[in-house]
């Protein structure tokens, strides 16, 4: 294929006077350097304002002409290189899509195959193979599979074992943990859920730990009230008791006596009191 080549002649700009153009401008300078604008010249002022404004643009237009100018061969240059070259981008756009579309069949392809091989060694220990969906994309590069891209490497496959394997004996280990706690529990007397939830975080010593001071201070907390059910029982009793002796020792006043109906006289022992005579 036959690169560009590009000879380019560089333009030439001559400024005409380029001496007395810039002793033009540092004359101007040097005698407005200190100029002072008073109330009694403004006029005369701003009318030197715009005569130094009208200078600058006319310097700035002609800097601005030339430099159109010199940029029409490059602009020109640009223009036709990439009119030139937009069939070969457009190839390339293409090639890049089918590219792009081919490797993601090729990795679609390469994670069914994973997950296909998770699956059948996932049976062998009915297991659950979605346990695996997340880690068997770590498995789908091109230097996990054989020439042909789709049969897996032995090493590939051996990684792929030990990961069932691994994830069977932390499973069979859990179920232990889950037993030896739920037996704890169950000899406390306390529901084992919210400590076997705690094996997402801690090991089984520490949910031992956590189960042993949570009975004791269950347990703290139970004799502390039979404690206190008791001295409330006891004062009551003694309450009552000292009630019962007031009573007792209390003089019997409460009898009412008996009237003699004709009379209206108090009865002694069911006599009638016969009061002396003068």
């Amino acid at each position: 294929m036959q690169e560009l080549q590009v000879k380019v002649t560089q333009a030439q700009v001559e400024i005409i006077d380029r001496e007395k153009f810039e002793q033009n401008i540092n004359e101007v300078v040097a005698k407005y350097q200190n100029y002072t604008v008073t109330a009694a010249t403004i006029k005369d002022d701003k009318q030197t304002l715009a005569d130094l404004r009208k200078l600058d643009k006319q310097v700035s237009d002609e800097r601005i002409r030339n430099k159109k100018v010199l940029s029409e061969p490059a602009d020109e240059f640009d223009k036709y290189v990439k009119n030139a070259i937009q069939p070969l981008k457009d190839i390339i756009t293409k090639i890049a899509g089918d590219v792009k579309e081919f490797e993601e069949h090729q990795k679609a392809v390469r994670i069914d195959t994973v997950k296909g091989y998770l699956a059948n060694k996932s049976a062998e220990y009915m297991l659950d193979p979605r346990l695996f969906d997340e880690k068997a994309l770590e498995y789908v590069k091109a230097s996990d599979f054989m020439a042909d891209g789709v049969t897996l490497k032995k090493a590939t496959m051996k990684s792929l074992d030990d990961m069932v394997t691994f994830e069977f004996q932390k499973q069979q280990e859990f179920e232990k943990a889950k037993s030896a706690i739920s037996g704890l529990c169950a000899e406390y007397g306390m529901t084992d859920s919210p400590y076997i939830r705690q094996l997402k975080d801690l090991t089984l010593a520490e949910v031992f730990e956590q189960i042993k001071a949570d009975y004791e201070f269950e347990k703290q907390k139970e004799e502390i009230r039979q404690a206190q059910e008791r001295a409330e029982r006891e004062s009551q009793e003694l309450l009552a008791a000292q009630q019962t002796k007031q009573q007792e020792q209390a003089p019997k006043s409460t009898e009412t006596p008996n009237f003699d109906p004709e009379t209206g006289k108090i009865l002694d022992g069911g006599q009638i009191l016969q009061m002396p005579k003068k």
